[in-house]
């Protein structure tokens, strides 16, 4: 299980750490098929890990740069996580 605190909302984006590690997302309440596996990430950067911005620039690349990507990716699933 992976540590997940969101430090800043501005509308749509979370400012936030992942284990220490920074990331900023774009999320939608609702999933799009512009997201991250038609989800409701549209961007993502997590810092020296992945970044997303409708299309993937950088992939995870280790079993544990991936697992905190997917960690991201259910968190954002809750709604009450995108407010």
């Amino acid at each position: 299980m992976h540590t997940i605190q969101v430090t800043k909302t501005d509308g749509n984006w979370k400012i936030g750490l992942i284990d220490g590690i920074k990331f900023t997302a774009k999320v939608y309440e609702e999933p799009s098929e512009f997201g991250i596996r038609g989800g409701n990430v549209s961007k993502l950067w997590i810092t020296g890990i992945a970044t997303y911005d409708r299309g993937w620039e950088l992939r995870a690349k280790t079993p544990e740069h991936k697992a905190i990507v997917n960690e991201l990716l259910k968190y954002f699933k809750n709604p009450a996580n995108c407010k």
